[in-house]
C-alpha cells in the first residue's frame, strides 16, 4: 500500500515537473513582436453575430496592428476599423499614431490619436485635446499587445496607461489561471486573465490567451449586469 502511494506520489511530481519544464519551454520562445494574422468569430449567447480579424505587421517605418470587426443583429449593425502605428525603441513599445472609425446603427465614430515626444493630440467626436505624455501611454490596440508581451515575461502588475475616447484612463488586469476552453479553431488551452475595474460597475471583461500559440487572444467575453454581452471567439490564425 504504501509502495503504491509512493509510487502515485512521485509519479505525479514527475508529470508535473514535465509540464513546468514544457510551459517554460514554450514561453521561452514565445515573441509578442511575430507578425501574424488572426480571424474571429462573434456570438452573443451562442447565436452568430459576425466575424472580426487582427494583424500585426512589420515595416520599414516600425509595426502595424490592424484590427476590422463587422456584426449585424437583427436591425442593427456595427462596422469597427482600428489602426495602431508604433515602434520598438530599446526594446520598448513606443506609440506612433492611431485610428479608429465606427460606422453602423446609430452615429458614426472617429478618434484619431497622434503621439510626441512632448505632446499627445487626441482627436473623439470631433473633439481635440492635447495632452502631456508620461512613460509608457498606449492607445487601445497597443496596450493589447503589451498585455501579451507581460504575459510571456510573467510581469506584474499588469497594468496599463492609455488614451481612450480623448482621456487618460488605467487598465488593470489579473492571471486566473489556466483553462481549456472551445473555440472555432479547436479546444485550446489558455492563460484566463480578468480585467479589474472599479468597484460598482456593471462592466465585466474576461480574455484567454493560448501560450502554445504565441500568447495570442483566443477568447474574450463581455459581460453586463451579469448577462453575456459579446463573445469573441479564434476560429483562424496564421503565422
Amino acid at each position: 500500500m504504501i509502495k503504491t502511494i509512493t509510487l502515485i506520489i512521485t509519479s505525479t511530481i514527475l508529470a508535473l515537473s514535465h509540464y513546468g519544464a514544457q510551459a517554460q519551454e514554450v514561453q521561452s520562445k514565445a515573441d509578442a513582436l511575430k507578425p501574424y494574422q488572426a480571424t474571429y468569430k462573434l456570438f452573443r449567447k451562442g447565436s452568430d453575430l459576425g466575424e472580426g480579424f487582427r494583424q500585426l505587421t512589420k515595416n520599414d517605418d516600425g509595426y502595424q496592428i490592424k484590427s476590422m470587426s463587422k456584426i449585424s443583429w437583427l436591425f442593427l449593425s456595427d462596422s469597427r476599423n482600428e489602426v495602431s502605428n508604433f515602434n520598438l525603441k530599446d526594446g520598448l513599445l513606443s506609440a506612433k499614431d492611431y485610428r479608429f472609425v465606427r460606422t453602423g446603427t446609430g452615429r458614426d465614430r472617429e478618434e484619431t490619436i497622434s503621439f510626441g515626444a512632448d505632446l499627445i493630440e487626441s482627436t473623439y467626436k470631433s473633439n481635440t485635446k492635447q495632452i502631456k505624455p508620461i512613460l509608457y501611454t498606449y492607445d487601445p490596440l497597443l496596450y493589447q499587445l503589451a498585455l501579451r508581451q507581460d504575459l510571456i515575461s510573467n510581469k506584474e502588475p499588469l497594468s496599463y496607461h492609455l488614451i481612450r475616447k480623448g482621456r487618460e484612463t488605467q487598465y488593470l488586469f489579473e492571471r486566473k489561471g489556466l483553462e481549456t476552453v472551445n473555440t472555432p479553431y479547436g479546444r485550446i488551452e489558455a492563460l484566463k486573465i480578468e480585467r479589474l475595474r472599479s468597484n460598482g460597475s456593471s462592466r465585466k471583461t474576461i480574455i484567454w490567451a493560448a501560450p502554445s500559440l504565441n500568447y495570442v487572444v483566443v477568447k474574450m467575453t463581455q459581460y453586463k449586469d451579469g448577462a453575456e454581452q459579446a463573445d469573441l471567439q479564434l476560429s483562424s490564425l496564421k503565422f
